[in-house]
């Protein structure tokens, strides 16, 4: 059945969002956008969608193949660009290759879903991503006019954005501090200039709330378990965006409202989406061997 669905996401930050968008000196700055609020100019923090679809779609739908599949060891750098990057053109073309695109839409409803580029051609996909909004007193109409479900639950949560930036401040180590040190180091340690370093930047903070939605255009069922099934992996793995991962940051803990034209049983979507990866397999394999060889 093709229907076209959009996916309201509410996401509760439950460590510290470290977005960046620059720097000053030595410390990192969150990425923002201007909003009118009342009159004013208000620049407020905001999750690019760029970042949202990589984490949330591709890059655990594509781990995914690589795993269903046995692909671990085997990928060739484009093929590889494709899955996770969605590919690059590299050679000029003046036809489609029409074949080769309706055996990727049967084979593959993640990328058909996403799209990407061949080497010689670029595949449009049926899924947007929204830019992350915070919720805050400046962001309440637009996430209100985005979805009316969710509004009761932004408002009682909103506050100025400014109220949600904090700050984050750490140190990397040296090796000669270490209380090991002597028994560790060949020869005796020099006394030396420290060179620890401090780092750190601004920050929203854990119990902040996002709003961002996925809007699939025209898909059949196998599209929208895939992407129910991603965003399902996505959140098993700590729901992360942003940087400073490695350290914690960047976990999102997601709740969704599913808004379609006909019901929507999101576990048997995602069963199916498994089943068909399951049976799809080597003709997926040999589909990336002659796409990319």
């Amino acid at each position: 059945m093709i229907s076209t669905v959009k996916i309201h996401m509410l996401s509760e930050s439950v460590s510290p969002i470290t977005h960046m968008g620059g720097t000053s000196g030595n410390e990192a700055i969150l990425n923002r956008e201007r909003v009118l609020h009342n009159g004013e100019i208000v620049d407020v923090p905001f999750l690019s969608g760029n970042a949202l679809r990589h984490k949330m779609i591709r890059d655990p739908g594509a781990r995914y193949l690589v795993d269903a599949c046995a692909l671990k060891g085997t990928l060739n750098i484009d093929q590889a660009n494709f899955m996770f990057t969605g590919g690059s053109l590299s050679q000029s073309s003046t036809t489609d290759n029409l074949k080769m695109i309706a055996t990727m839409q049967e084979v593959s409803p993640l990328f058909r879903m996403l799209g990407g580029s061949l080497r010689d051609q670029i595949i449009g996909g049926s899924l947007m991503v929204s830019r992350g909004i915070l919720v805050c007193e400046e962001n309440l109409l637009t996430i209100s006019k985005q979805c009316s479900a969710l509004a009761d639950t932004a408002t009682a949560s909103a506050h100025p954005a400014q109220s949600f930036i904090g700050k984050t401040q750490y140190t990397r180590g040296e090796a000669t501090r270490m209380k090991e040190a002597p028994d560790m180091l060949k020869g005796d340690v020099p006394p030396q200039k420290t060179n620890l370093m401090i780092y750190g930047g601004e920050c929203v903070i854990p119990g902040s709330m996002w709003y961002h939605n996925l809007i699939l255009n025209n898909v059949c069922d196998l599209e929208i378990g895939a992407a129910l099934h991603c965003l399902n992996l996505w959140q098993a793995s700590g729901g992360v965006v942003g940087g400073s991962s490695r350290i914690g940051h960047g976990r999102l803990r997601s709740t969704i409202h599913i808004e379609s034209e006909n019901p929507v049983d999101a576990s048997t979507l995602v069963l199916s989406y498994i089943e068909h990866v399951n049976s799809h397999t080597e003709e997926l394999v040999s589909w990336l061997n002659e796409a990319f060889s």
